[in-house]
């Protein structure tokens, strides 16, 4: 993919919160034109050909695609670190305002606690009113690390209930998938 389009793409496996086996492709775009430019280099691509029947008895199926729309980073921005963690939820829609601004907020706390820069995206394709909360680590190590700072922090803790209290997002509409970065 990258030497088709030209733009960095990054393969990920999943390490929990999808089912055993999983892969996901990723790149950053700068918004649908991008996209179309992209799908039309592949579509014309002569190697992505070659290279697409071999996908017959490996897919369960059709992968989906979305696209998230960046509202926020915190920290420093660059590449994709080695693991992300990408946690999902919808917004419950009586005040989706307040639901961004909660989930800027809760990145900045994430950041401060853990060190680990992060992003905030919403949905631009795919389930609308969903946000996203991507973070990085480098290491298994600092992936752990994070998670028990993340979990013994009674402020960030507060936040979480407090969003909760106030209906912020549809319940049970929370999702969590770990990923590592392939080479």
């Amino acid at each position: 993919l990258s030497s088709e389009t030209g733009k960095q793409w990054w393969s990920w496996g999943v390490l929990a919160g999808r089912p055993f086996g999983t892969q996901l492709i990723s790149t950053r775009a700068d918004g649908f034109a991008y996209m179309v430019a992209t799908q039309m280099k592949l579509g014309g691509s002569e190697a992505w050909a070659a290279l697409s029947p071999e996908a017959a008895g490996v897919l369960a199926g059709p992968a989906a695609t979305y696209l998230a729309e960046v509202i926020a980073i915190t920290g420093e921005a660059g590449e994709p670190k080695q693991f992300a963690t990408v946690t999902r939820a919808t917004m419950a829609g009586g005040d989706l305002a307040a639901s961004i601004a909660w989930s800027c907020a809760a990145m900045e706390r994430a950041t401060k606690v853990t060190g680990q820069g992060g992003t905030v995206a919403t949905s631009g394709a795919g389930n609308l009113f969903q946000v996203c909360w991507i973070a990085g680590s480098d290491t298994a190590e600092e992936l752990d690390a994070a998670r028990l700072a993340m979990n013994g922090d009674a402020e960030y803790q507060g936040m979480i209930a407090q969003a909760g209290a106030d209906g912020l997002f549809v319940d049970g509409s929370v999702e969590e998938i770990v990923l590592v970065r392939m080479p």
